[in-house]
């Protein structure tokens, strides 16, 4: 069975606006012949996306950090915490990309063999399996 971890922008379309996803990540998410996760990482760039405005193309819930994780996790999605090996990891990637939240989720995809659910190119070049 294959694993593949939600990044942010994925999160909030899975929750918020689902036809805003590829064709490609709605088959695979409905088909759900993968272990599906996500991040303690996600919410943290949520929390301070809306610390500077939010989001323009979204209406986040003002609960959102009690209704997120409850719906992910009806959802059948395990949440990741950062393990000090993710934060050892990031020591070694080359600066492909210098979001730092974008760069733990890399860290922990190569960490755990998880491809990544993401709209994001950026991604392509650390060699991490991007399904969009």
């Amino acid at each position: 069975m294959t694993s593949a971890l939600l990044d942010t922008v994925a999160v909030l379309r899975v929750l918020l606006a689902p036809k805003k996803l590829s064709a490609i990540a709605r088959d695979v998410l409905q088909g759900r012949g993968l272990a599906l996760h996500y991040s303690a990482i996600n919410l943290w760039e949520i929390g301070i996306k809306m610390s500077v405005g939010g989001y323009r193309d979204l209406e986040i819930p003002y609960d959102w950090q009690v209704c997120f994780p409850v719906a992910l996790q009806e959802l059948r999605a395990t949440r990741l915490e950062v393990e000090p090996e993710d934060c050892r990891r990031i020591q070694d990637l080359p600066f492909h990309h210098r979001d730092p939240f974008d760069r733990m989720l890399v860290a922990q995809s190569l960490e755990r063999g998880l491809d990544i659910i993401s709209p994001d190119r950026s991604f392509d070049a650390y060699g991490v399996r991007r399904i969009w």
